[in-house]
């Protein structure tokens, strides 16, 4: 299987995230996915995570989104691509606690095994202790690279 670190390279972290609402996080997530050129049609990748989203939130009452397309999108990009985020400030994204969101991972997959595979591994890295307090302690693009690389790691 592939590491969530293999379909996000250091360039697709932005740290802060200079965002203030719901849709201009996701705008700005597909921003920073294309930063590698592996998405051919940013429109199309920003609309199925808007429709997703719209259907039922990603958001878990941690502070953490996950954003996705519900199918795999073969016909608009080079490769399947992990972004990250993190905002200022919280953001209300429709957590089951109303909490707000201030971290996201953006998932983008050519195929539904990369998709699935991705989420779960997403999943168990944010249950680690400790993983979402060193996210939001991170203060640049490289810290932020650092801790997922190394809960990723963890987590095997």
């Amino acid at each position: 299987s592939r590491p969530v670190t293999s379909l996000m390279p250091p360039e697709h972290v932005a740290v802060p995230l200079e965002a203030r609402t719901k849709r201009s996080v996701l705008e700005q997530l597909v921003e920073v996915a294309g930063r590698t050129w592996k998405i051919w049609e940013p429109a199309a990748v920003l609309k199925a995570v808007q429709d997703r989203e719209e259907l039922c939130t990603t958001a878990f009452d941690n502070g953490v989104a996950i954003p996705h397309a519900r199918q795999p999108l073969p016909d608009v990009m080079d490769d399947s691509v992990v972004a990250f985020g993190r905002t200022y400030s919280g953001i209300p994204c429709g957590a089951p606690n109303n909490s707000l969101t201030d971290l996201f991972f953006l998932v983008a997959c050519r195929d539904t095994r990369t998709h699935l595979q991705v989420l779960a591994r997403l999943g168990r890295m944010i249950q680690r202790s400790g993983f979402v307090e060193a996210l939001r302690a991170a203060e640049t693009d490289e810290a932020a690279y650092q801790v997922i690389v190394e809960a990723e790691q963890a987590v095997g």
